[in-house]
């Protein structure tokens, strides 16, 4: 089966981190309380370490999750016991590491197999004292052993060491005390003719009527031990006369009463083909009774349908050229079609599936069910491989979990990468997006939780030509916070705001296409002589346009006070404005180099 199948279950887990991590919640202060809810505990690094609260089951308490392996335990001590071995743990770990403070408990696991993985299959008890004890391991046959810690959260150490084989004792005659062994402790048939000494038992210890014909061995009593007329037809028990003690030829047809030979009197095998008529059995009806080790087909070659062919213990069905296009065993059903194409039905894989094969065998696609966590039946979707984003190894996948549903385009070689659109729903969140985990490319998504969306990218709004608003933000009756707000994170700080009553402020500098300013210095030609100067290269928007200009002096115009008197601006002007420029006009009592600002507005 593909890779896919075998880490199927770690993105199972990968995506209830996602959930868990999505989970919208609060913080508490001092003397609060958590009201159905629970708290998460995260490292450094985001990742989730306890759950403080409510649990997924419905009951309370805390709850230790994603802990790092526990180091490997030290070796097992073996030893051979009656009935099996004894397994000893002394409370170590391999390399001299350090107990754990999340270790929880210690497995014991024995295989006949030298070189065994540690498997359910394997598991035979735990200990659960970090001081380390013993525990018997009932066997009949030499096993090996070894140790695997897991802590808390249920993550597995390392296995330790494998040490054996090693079986269970004998039991030898100086294990059993004189006179422990009495009659009633003697199960049936425990004592056989071979361990019993020739004349132990004599006639005076057999009781009347206690040897019956069951006892007798087989030819112990001969025909020359018999007297003659000694044995007459009503001594005879029914049936104790057997085939095996008749004659050949002793019985013939005359002596057969009609209809006296049923079926039920005829030994197993003792009819077979070659005391059959050909064409004895011919369109017959053969009603009840067990058929074992036969073939069964429709036809011996072409369109047919065979059963247990080569003792395949399968179901085979054939088309018209003799092709083998369907398959029923123990394996699953297969069924190909006149093209090639193979639907295969595997219920006896890790995650039982539905396989879709092409014609040439080159691709397939598949429907999985998984169960992730007990109880649990999880389905997946599978596209065929395809090409794309650099990568030849893609799939679609759409899988429906445990109360989340996931559309993602990931690789069959390494499950948890995804690159490309994906959609995420839970009961409580959904988020719409791309992603790339290569980090080649930026990712982008939108988040819905209840009330709110959160975009993460960067946004392009092309509404189409419409007499309608092309952007409307619309705030419902009550609302009391502000209608836009822009934020730079790298400064810390709002760049613009818009509040309830349309009160804008601005973070910064405000630039209008409509709306132009700018300096010139005017050194007048002589006192009391209008000098101007011309700003050209505007290119402001609108069809009407006005000018300011205000001079930078603190010199006003005439003053009897001044020194020396009259030395101020008497004005200051502008004249042709337009799009593109305008003139600028000074007027003062000297020739002192004026410095103007202006201004221009389009509406």
């Amino acid at each position: 089966m593909p890779s896919s199948y075998n880490a199927l279950a770690l993105e199972v887990a990968r995506l209830r981190r996602e959930v868990d991590q999505i989970k919208k919640g609060q913080r508490v202060a001092h003397g609060a309380s958590i009201e159905n809810a629970a708290l998460e505990v995260k490292d450094d690094f985001g990742s989730l370490r306890a759950i403080v609260g409510q649990q997924t089951d419905g009951t309370s308490g805390i709850q230790v999750v994603n802990g790092p392996p526990p180091p490997a335990p030290s070796a097992p001590i073996v030893a051979s016991v009656l009935g099996g071995v004894t397994v000893s743990w002394d409370g170590q770990f391999a390399d001299g590491e350090v107990i754990p403070l999340d270790w929880a408990r210690v497995e014991v696991h024995a295989s006949a197999t030298s070189g065994f993985d540690p498997l359910p299959a394997t598991l035979q008890t735990t200990i659960e004292t970090a001081q380390g004890a013993t525990v018997v391991v009932p066997t009949d046959v030499p096993v090996y052993v070894r140790l695997l810690a897991r802590n808390t959260s249920g993550a597995a150490s390392p296995s330790s060491v494998e040490v054996g084989p090693y079986g269970p004792a004998p039991v030898v005659a100086s294990d059993i005390l004189d006179g422990i062994v009495t009659e009633v402790k003697l199960a049936n048939d425990a004592v056989t003719a071979a361990k019993i000494a020739a004349a132990a038992v004599g006639t005076t210890e057999i009781a009347d009527d206690a040897v019956t014909t069951p006892k007798i061995i087989a030819g112990a009593i001969l025909a020359g031990q018999i007297a003659a007329g000694a044995v007459v037809t009503d001594k005879l028990a029914a049936e104790a006369v057997t085939a095996a003690k008749i004659a050949a030829l002793a019985i013939t047809t005359d002596k057969i009463d009609a209809n006296a030979i049923t079926t039920s009197k005829l030994a197993a095998g003792s009819v077979d083909a070659t005391a059959l008529k050909a064409d004895a059995i011919t369109g017959k009806t053969i009603t009840g009774g067990t058929i074992t080790g036969s073939l069964f087909q429709t036809a011996t070659s072409g369109q047919r349908i065979t059963i247990n062919e080569a003792s395949s213990n399968a179901v085979l069905v054939y088309d018209a050229t003799g092709r083998a296009i369907g398959e029923l065993s123990g394996d699953g059903l297969i069924l190909e079609g006149s093209s090639g194409a193979v639907m295969q039905m595997d219920p006896n894989s890790t995650y039982p599936n539905l396989r879709f094969t092409n014609a040439t065998g080159a691709n397939e696609a598949f429907i999985n069910i998984i169960e992730g966590t007990p109880g649990d039946a999880d389905i997946g979707i599978n596209s065929g491989i395809f090409s794309g984003s650099g990568y030849t190894d893609l799939r679609w996948r759409t899988f429906l979990g445990n109360d989340f549903w996931v559309a993602e385009r990931f690789r069959t070689s390494n499950d948890t990468f995804t690159i490309g659109g994906r959609i995420f729903l839970g009961g409580a969140t959904a988020t719409f997006g791309y992603v790339d985990n290569s980090g080649s490319t930026a990712p982008s998504n939108a988040s819905f939780t209840p009330g709110l969306v959160q975009l993460y990218g960067r946004l392009n709004h092309f509404p189409p030509a419409s007499s309608n608003s092309g952007f409307l933000l619309q705030s419902a009756a009550g609302h009391t916070g502000y209608l836009m707000r822009l934020y730079n994170g790298d400064a810390a700080a709002y760049r613009f705001s818009v509040d309830l009553a349309g009160n804008t402020t601005v973070g910064g500098v405000l630039n209008a296409p409509n709306i132009a300013t700018g300096t010139v210095t005017i050194t007048p030609s002589a006192a009391y002589t209008p000098t101007n100067t011309i700003v050209t290269g505007l290119n402001i928007a609108g069809t009407t346009f006005r000018g300011y200009a205000t001079a930078n002096s603190t010199v006003p115009g005439y003053r009897a006070s001044a020194t020396p008197p009259g030395a101020g601006v008497t004005g200051v002007s502008v004249s042709n404005v337009t799009s593109t420029g305008l003139t600028v006009w000074v007027n003062r009592e000297n020739t002192t180099a004026t410095t103007v600002n202006w201004m221009v507005i389009g509406s």
